[in-house]
């Protein structure tokens, strides 16, 4: 099992690595010939890219909840964070106009960093607080825009036996749910658009941030309905509320497995 998993992980590394070079130059294309429509345009099909390539990793979704997606507007997306593997499920399952948050070391990856930069999604270094206010503010301008922004409101994780993973909040190992930043909260409440959780249950399973080896089969995951933010009389009670309904979803996905 342990060579197989071996020689999976390299064909899924394969493959991924493959299809990011075939399409690179269509990439730029979009994003740099094209304006805002194609950024766009390159934000929406991936969805496409991230449905292909889950197939081709050999991992089927299961999921429950509210699914398809038929909200459309301009939402806040808050999701747990497992896996690397994370960012590439979200992409198949919201097709919509989405802008990530990400960790500023991402945008310096070689090829990958250069068209998250340029794509327009929004980059912050979670230990500066004029990083957070300036990502803040563009978060909020992406939304007027239309565009719904994609949060891990814990900031990272830790997994059993990653100790050594940097993290600027003093993250609990293997905890199954931390305490969430209060961004988005306050964004979802600033900007008077629902929050939608969506519950990752088992993505640490699949892509393994221990021995980093990719592992074919289901990926679970639960879609709450939109939260209406304005329902609550702030944002931490907000924070609450989303926290408590997916550590429930958590919880009961942990005592039937």
């Amino acid at each position: 099992m342990n060579i197989f998993s071996y020689f999976w992980s390299f064909w899924c590394l394969g493959v991924t690595v493959l299809v990011f070079l075939l399409l690179f130059i269509p990439n730029l294309v979009l994003i740099f010939c094209f304006g805002k429509f194609g950024k766009k345009i390159f934000v929406q099909y991936n969805f496409y890219v991230a449905n292909f390539l889950l197939t081709l990793y050999g991992m089927r979704k299961k999921i429950t909840g509210f699914f398809p997606i038929k909200y459309d507007g301009p939402c806040v997306y808050i999701i747990n964070h497992k896996s690397y593997l994370d960012v590439i499920i979200l992409a198949s399952v919201i097709p919509h106009k989405i802008k990530y948050l990400g960790k500023a070391e991402v945008f310096e990856w070689p090829l990958f960093g250069y068209l998250a930069k340029h794509s327009g999604q929004i980059s912050v270094k979670r230990e500066s607080k004029e990083s957070r206010n300036r990502g803040y503010e563009e978060m909020k301008n992406a939304i007027s825009e239309g565009y719904s922004i994609i949060l891990f409101p814990e900031g990272g994780w830790r997994n059993k036996g990653d100790k050594k993973s940097k993290n600027p909040y003093n993250l609990i190992e293997d905890s199954l749910l931390h305490e969430f930043r209060n961004g988005a909260f306050r964004l979802s409440m600033e900007t008077k658009v629902p929050i939608i959780p969506i519950t990752l249950l088992n993505a640490q399973d699949r892509f393994s941030d221990i021995d980093m080896l990719v592992r074919p089969g289901d990926i679970k995951l639960h879609i709450f309905n939109p939260i209406e933010s304005l329902e609550f009389s702030d944002s931490l009670s907000l924070n609450k509320h989303c926290n408590n309904i997916m550590l429930a979803k958590l919880k009961e996905y942990r005592n039937e497995n």
